[in-house]
């Protein structure tokens, strides 16, 4: 009878201060690692591999067990992609181009939040190698929805907490069976994973902090709105 296999645990799409939402210092992820006894880390700062270039070369000084491919979060043309698993950074946002680019650096791509920001989630899941289930600051219905997707086109699922705040990070770590190498296990095991809903006031942080580190108003003035709505309708409703 052969032993169980090893349950390797971590997070995948996150993000840090190299992100221009997140003020969240590569550092602070060290320190998650250890509170949470994590195996791995995919860290996806959007538009650049510069925070998981940093975290990987920490975690080789400081915590050499600790996993941390190159990876990103991009926006294309068709929606954002992760790329995970890469040797350089990808320049194209044609999607096609983007593809092509990834696919010749056998990077492992995954499909976030499909049914936000994206013109054709349908497509994308098709070409991508996992798609992303449940995500901590998405609609509960737009989650249901990417369920069924991964369902459909029999793609491996996944939840990522799409965190900007250290708070919440702990909102989605998952755990799978280690299979010679995390690449492998990602895409042949099934993943499971505990995770939880972001909190409005978490997610208004990471639009604040967008529009302070891009000196945009507008991220701030829609949270501002957004929350004076989400107020009146509990007054209205009696909270």
């Amino acid at each position: 009878m052969s032993s169980p296999k090893r349950m390797l645990r971590g997070i995948i799409h996150c993000h840090s201060e190299h992100s221009y939402d997140s003020v969240t210092p590569v550092s602070a992820y060290l320190r998650f690692a250890r509170k949470q006894r994590l195996d791995f880390i995919i860290l996806t700062d959007h538009e650049t591999t510069a925070g998981s270039r940093e975290l990987h070369e920490m975690a080789g000084r400081r915590m050499p067990e600790l996993q941390v491919p190159i990876a990103a979060e991009y926006k294309t043309d068709q929606g954002d992609i992760i790329a995970a698993f890469l040797q350089e950074e990808i320049s194209e946002r044609s999607y096609v181009r983007f593809l092509a680019m990834a696919r010749a650096q056998q990077a492992l791509l995954l499909l976030p939040h499909p049914y936000v920001a994206h013109t054709d989630p349908e497509r994308l899941a098709s070409d991508c190698d996992l798609i992303e289930v449940f995500n901590s600051r998405a609609r509960r219905d737009a989650n249901e929805r990417a369920g069924s997707l991964a369902a459909e086109k029999r793609k491996p699922a996944y939840a990522g907490s799409d965190a900007h705040l250290y708070r919440s990070l702990r909102r989605a770590v998952i755990e799978v069976a280690d299979q010679d190498g995390l690449r492998r296990s990602l895409i042949t095991s099934p993943i499971i994973w505990t995770a939880s809903e972001t909190p409005r006031w978490e997610i208004a942080v990471s639009q604040l902090t967008k529009s302070w580190k891009n000196r945009d108003l507008e991220p701030a003035i829609k949270t501002f709105h957004s929350g004076f709505r989400f107020v009146h309708k509990r007054l209205m409703n009696g909270i």
